[in-house]
């Protein structure tokens, strides 16, 4: 008999978990449960970065490459059940 790991589909509204408004840097974060897909909802994330950029004093913002990701929680087996994701971002003046 055969298991098959099915993973489903959530939607997932990152948010900012921390700033320095000094260095002009945003930190972008969301959670990810083991075995599903997350939707990841950009949008609303730039919007809300630009505008705490916007309230410093900055014109835009810029997101750096690829987000990282760590293990936030391991199940009873030793197994990661939920990730951490966290990408960091600039504000700018362009």
């Amino acid at each position: 008999m055969a298991f098959f790991l099915v993973s489903c589909k959530v939607q997932v509204y990152p948010s900012i978990i921390d700033g320095s408004k000094a260095d002009g840097t945003l930190t972008i974060s969301y959670e990810v449960i083991a075995y599903t897909k997350p939707i990841v909802h950009w949008e609303e994330v730039i919007q809300s970065s630009r505008s705490k950029c916007q309230l410093w004093g900055y014109k835009d913002v810029e997101f750096f490459g690829g987000g990282t990701s760590k293990c936030n929680n391991i199940d009873l087996n030793g197994n990661c059940c939920r990730w951490l994701v966290t990408y960091k971002c600039q504000c700018t003046n362009q």
